[in-house]
């Protein structure tokens, strides 16, 4: 973490945020370390870190910073935009100023008013987020993505949308949400289904949302997966690269993985039920292919 290098500036004269905040270059980052930008502090993070905000828009870290860089200028924390960025293998949990709770998945990051605004509630995400929102009819609560928004008052739901992935999806836990495309797609959501968005357009269906949340509990559920979407999953969560052929890539996949294990063990049992076997190289990069 070089001192050397300037604090990101968000631009706090502008009300709410904007997804131009993304493009927004940022400091380089340690590439397995959890960073917090709060105030024009940069502070690297204790993995599966749990930050918790005051009304004031103080942050309480507790003994979570591991390292800490403080900007010359102290930002108004009532004013202050901050930034979370959870590099793959890692993990983190927020409870905002209004009391709403956020788990964000390994390869993600969030950006978000320290305080929330009298009228809306918005914050920004790329990559993976649960979210437990407080009620309040009287603060919507919005998260944009590069390809949707989501609207809600106080509910529960998961949003997956990753940079890298060629299809984004919400799915709802319980409450309703109302998802809102680029394109202007409109869709009102119920508990038990998922709406996925690419560039082909939205579909809705009913799922099983334990599959699409049991990642906050170190848990993987696979109902009719393939083999590489599988093992691309367990690169972004243990943040190790994986690495299989064509043969392997489309071979079902079903059972349930338990990811407080070490990526080893965790591939080796995938192997064994799919008569795969695995090397590991001198880059501690892991190989896959058919015995």
């Amino acid at each position: 973490m070089a001192v050397g290098i300037g604090f990101w500036k968000y631009g706090n004269d502008k009300p709410g945020v904007s997804l131009s905040l993304l493009e927004q270059e940022i400091p380089d980052l340690p590439d397995n370390e959890v960073v917090l930008f709060a105030q024009n502090d940069k502070m690297q993070l204790k993995d599966e870190a749990s930050v918790k905000y005051r009304e004031d828009g103080q942050p309480e870290l507790d003994e979570q910073v591991v390292k800490k860089i403080s900007g010359r200028e102290k930002e108004d924390a009532r004013k202050a935009i901050n930034q979370i960025v959870v590099p793959k293998g890692r993990k983190a949990d927020i409870i905002f100023s209004d009391g709403t709770k956020m788990y964000v998945n390994a390869g993600s990051r969030v950006i978000y008013p320290a305080v929330f605004e009298k009228g809306k509630r918005e914050i920004i995400v790329e990559g993976e987020v649960y979210l437990d929102v407080k009620k309040d009819p009287a603060r919507p609560f919005i998260v944009k993505t590069k390809d949707f928004e989501v609207k809600v008052l106080g509910t529960q739901f998961n949003i997956c949308a990753y940079k890298e992935d060629l299809v984004s999806s919400v799915v709802l836990v319980e409450g309703k949400v109302e998802v809102e495309t680029t394109n202007k797609e409109k869709a009102v959501l119920s508990p038990n289904q998922l709406i996925s968005i690419d560039d082909e357009g939205t579909e809705v269906k009913e799922v099983d949302v334990f599959e699409y949340i049991c990642w906050k509990n170190n848990m993987m559920l696979l109902n009719n997966r393939t083999a590489g979407d599988v093992f691309e999953r367990l690169s972004r969560h243990y943040g190790r690269q994986i690495m299989y052929d064509g043969e392997v890539k489309n071979i079902p996949v079903s059972g349930k993985l338990d990811l407080r294990e070490k990526p080893e063990e965790v591939v080796n049992i995938l192997c064994q039920s799919l008569y795969l076997t695995y090397d590991v190289d001198e880059n501690k990069n892991i190989i896959i292919s058919k015995k």
